[in-house]
């Protein structure tokens, strides 16, 4: 019996101290978490909640194309200058900017240099207008009087010259274009004694050292006249999206039927009508006399939601204090 008892508590030491496999206490490796979406992906998540209800214009500024010839190994200039053109369009309240880091990921992958690259990309992320920049001449040049050896006088220039096209996605019709050239002089012309390096020179050297659209970088010659270029750019860019170029001749803007929720105006493409322009309804000559309104006080803003044909448009309401009506007069609504 003894025998027997000895064995079995050797057979138990034996016995692994681990539940059975499947066991509830098994344990098991934790599953990694998913990766975060992407910028392309949080972006057209935001996208999709604006539906078909009023919305802004959307803009999508794709990387430039290069033909300046600018050093290789020292900045990409083609995302470079279009992520520092569409951060100064976000503070512009006309309309809203894609960001720029999603415009990065389809261009990545499919490429942006030709129009219909462009356009493909503005289509895929719900854009209304594409912005394409063409970089034509961007350098950093020095001109050195003397030998550098001994002592002579040293000044720097930097060009920035770029074009860009503003195109509607629907259709690839361009609705404006705008340049800009900045060339900008080391005025403080200095002079250099055996050589002495001076802080232009080490702007000029180390360029590649500094990070684009850094502090130290608006400091440089080049990046001055990146800056200013850039902002000549916005200023033309909205400008080239006022409606200035309505032409209404002998057609006075007006509500021409209501159906419900169906508004139509006589207002097309024959005028340079677009899209989510804004009107002002004012009440028709007849709505004043007959009912006694005010011909000063609007009864509604309403958006441009399609244009049908040369003549003819559908509006959408954005907000009324009053009954829209045939006969209703329309007044561009600025900075609405």
């Amino acid at each position: 019996m003894k025998k027997w008892t000895v064995a079995f508590l050797l057979w138990c030491s034996c016995a692994p101290l681990t539940s059975p496999a499947g066991g509830p206490d098994e344990w098991q490796k934790p599953e990694s978490p998913p990766p975060p979406p992407s910028a392309l992906e949080q972006y057209l998540e935001m996208r999709q909640r604006y539906g078909s209800g009023p919305r802004p214009d959307f803009v999508a500024v794709v990387p430039f194309v290069d033909e300046s010839g600018f050093r290789e190994g020292v900045w990409n200039v083609e995302y470079e200058l279009a992520n520092m053109l569409s951060a100064e369009l976000v503070v512009v309240r006309n309309w809203k900017v894609v960001p720029f880091d999603a415009v990065a990921e389809l261009a990545m992958e499919q490429g942006f240099a030709s129009h219909e690259q462009a356009l493909a990309i503005g289509r895929k992320l719900g854009a209304d207008f594409v912005i394409m920049g063409l970089l034509q001449d961007y350098d950093m040049r020095r001109l050195s009087v003397g030998d550098p050896l001994v002592g002579g006088y040293k000044s720097y220039s930097a060009v920035a010259q770029m074009r860009v096209e503003i195109a509607q996605v629907d259709d690839g019709s361009a609705i404006g274009q705008a340049e800009t050239l900045r060339d900008l002089t080391d005025r403080d012309v200095g002079l250099d004694l055996l050589g002495k390096p001076r802080e232009q020179d080490l702007q000029f050297a180390s360029l590649k050292e500094v990070e684009f659209g850094s502090e130290a970088f608006r400091q440089t010659l080049l990046g001055q006249a990146t800056v200013e270029a850039i902002g000549e750019l916005v200023h033309k860019i909205v400008a080239a999206f006022e409606p200035e170029g309505l032409v209404f001749k002998g057609d006075a803007p007006e509500v021409i039927a209501v159906y419900s929720e169906d508004i139509y105006a006589n207002i097309g493409s024959a005028h340079g009508v677009r899209p989510r322009l804004r009107f002002f309804v004012y009440p028709g000559n007849e709505r004043i006399k007959a009912e006694g309104l005010d011909p000063e006080e609007s009864v509604a803003l309403v958006e441009v939601a399609e244009i049908i044909s040369t003549r003819l448009a559908s509006l959408r309401v954005i907000r009324t204090t009053g009954e829209i009506k045939a006969g209703d007069r329309l007044e561009l609504a600025e900075g609405e």
